[in-house]
């Protein structure tokens, strides 16, 4: 009986051993498996994390060039409305400029011509009432050189007619002939005819 416990003891004991080994050997290889898996998971996450850092990299500098590209168009856009509004103001401006430069050139034609007209008309009046005052002045001395020539010759003298005058009541038909004659042999310096 004692060497069957002890058989028993021994071929429990091989059993135990075996086992044991068996199961260490088991674990052994289940832990190098999960190593393994581990590094290939690890592996896999850390070219997952690269493909998509690199993925994200090239999504921001797709962005980065878009919003250049916008801000360059809208500077375009910028400059070309700038442009448009300094060409819309400049035209504009110089269209004023010239329908002011024609309404004042005009103006002053007017104003130049109006003036001139003024001026003529002033000199041809001056003139006009510088003949007549000298014409007056012709007949009166005309008539008083008849007066003198009557009374000093007894009332001798070719057939007249009265005509009526300015400054005296009457004078005779043939001194206004010779003040005509006289005004139109002497040409009288304050007479200037303007056409």
């Amino acid at each position: 009986e004692t060497y069957l416990f002890r058989a028993a003891c021994s071929e429990l004991r091989t059993e135990i051993a075996n086992t044991r080994r068996t199961t260490h050997r088991t674990s052994t290889t289940n832990l190098s498996h999960l190593t393994h898996e581990t590094d290939i998971l690890s592996q896999r996450l850390t070219q997952e994390a690269s493909a998509l850092k690199d993925s994200l990299r090239g999504l921001l500098n797709d962005r980065k060039m878009a919003v250049r590209m916008e801000q360059q168009a809208m500077d375009q856009a910028i400059q070309e409305l700038n442009y448009k509004i300094t060409v819309k103001l400049m035209s504009g401006s110089k269209s004023e400029v010239e329908g002011l430069r024609w309404v004042l050139t005009r103006r002053a034609a007017m104003a130049i011509a109006s003036m001139a007209l003024l001026i003529l008309g002033s000199l041809r009046y001056t003139t006009y009432w510088l003949h007549v005052r000298e014409q007056e002045a012709r007949l009166a001395a005309e008539k008083a050189n008849a007066a003198a020539g009557s009374s000093s010759g007894g009332g001798g003298g070719g057939p007249g007619f009265t005509v009526p005058s300015r400054e005296m009541s009457t004078q005779t038909g043939t001194d206004t002939e010779a003040m005509l004659a006289n005004v139109s042999r002497d040409g009288s310096p304050a007479y200037v005819s303007l056409g």
